[in-house]
């Protein structure tokens, strides 16, 4: 083969994941992860999500321990199949009265049916939240997702406890730490705050899911008058050991939307929607069990 076009080869090669078979290869040398990326976020942005999913593909496959290659991959698959934080805003204004004033202890704990007779009592099906059939059709991009922030996201936001991480209605966990982690990894301001919307989502939308599809072939469902909800079921021990897992998801995306809140300033829409996560929160843990009372 003559040296101009052994040359010429080359130089195909190197373009941006051109179909050459040594692009894989290539993307792991020099900057070539990096402008893959560049890439990917300039499709994304014009709204070319297959490019820009290929793109990120090849760039995990050629460094799948890249942190900044997992999160961009993660945003746009969800960007692809339109989920965003409105899909959990939506889910949490469907549960709550947003803006009324909330008891400090529930109505109803632990299952009791008591509320059965309540007037003001009102049963539902939480799978009537609109739009739910699509985020079932989406399970399997929201928990591909979620696998690709497996390493990315510090233990502080993965760990939450049902018994200490809320206390008295408020948070208890290192923020500035678990932000400080994620920008040792490399991320930028906006990356930091994809990687926390796409913890939020893909926890709290699965755990909902769960909830709304497990929870109510053994339970009926109630809002009550000033917000809450309240669960009735033949056996609350099973519903309580089948709720506390869905229950720790709910939180550790209280506490990405948090920390996503705390890095884009109180003034955001993230701190609204962390109020209502809260809510969300507490109202299923209520009817469902208080899992620390011992």
């Amino acid at each position: 083969m003559t040296r101009p076009l052994l040359l010429l080869l080359a130089a195909l090669c190197l373009l941006p994941l051109a179909g050459c078979d040594e692009t894989a290869s290539l993307l792991s040398v020099d900057e070539g992860v990096e402008v893959a990326v560049e890439d990917a976020v300039l499709a994304r942005d014009r709204g070319d999500f297959a490019q820009a999913v290929d793109l990120l593909e090849r760039a995990h496959d050629a460094e799948p321990e890249n942190a900044v290659v997992r999160v961009e991959l993660a945003t746009t698959l969800l960007q692809r199949d339109g989920i965003d934080l409105i899909d959990l805003d939506r889910i949490g204004q469907f549960l709550t009265t947003a803006g009324g004033e909330r008891p400090s202890a529930p109505a109803a704990r632990g299952g009791s049916c008591s509320v059965a007779t309540d007037p003001s009592a009102q049963a539902f099906d939480p799978a009537d939240v609109a739009g739910f059939d699509d985020l079932v059709a989406a399970s399997a991009t929201l928990a591909e997702a979620s696998d690709l922030l497996d390493g990315v996201l510090p233990a502080v936001l993965t760990s939450f406890d049902l018994c200490t991480t809320v206390v008295d209605g408020a948070l208890s966990y290192d923020r500035d730490g678990a932000l400080a982690d994620l920008a040792a990894r490399g991320l930028t301001r906006d990356q930091m705050a994809q990687a926390l919307a796409v913890s939020a989502l893909t926890t709290f939308v699965e755990a909902y899911v769960f909830v709304a599809e497990a929870l109510p072939e053994t339970t009926t469902w109630y809002r009550l008058a000033d917000g809450s909800v309240a669960i009735c079921a033949e056996d609350e021990a099973a519903l309580q050991a089948q709720a506390e897992g869905p229950i720790r998801g709910i939180g550790q995306a209280l506490l990405a939307l948090d920390a996503r809140a705390a890095l884009l300033g109180s003034g955001s829409v993230a701190a609204e929607i962390v109020g209502t996560a809260l809510d969300v929160y507490n109202d299923l843990q209520d009817a469902v069990a208080d899992y620390c009372s011992v």
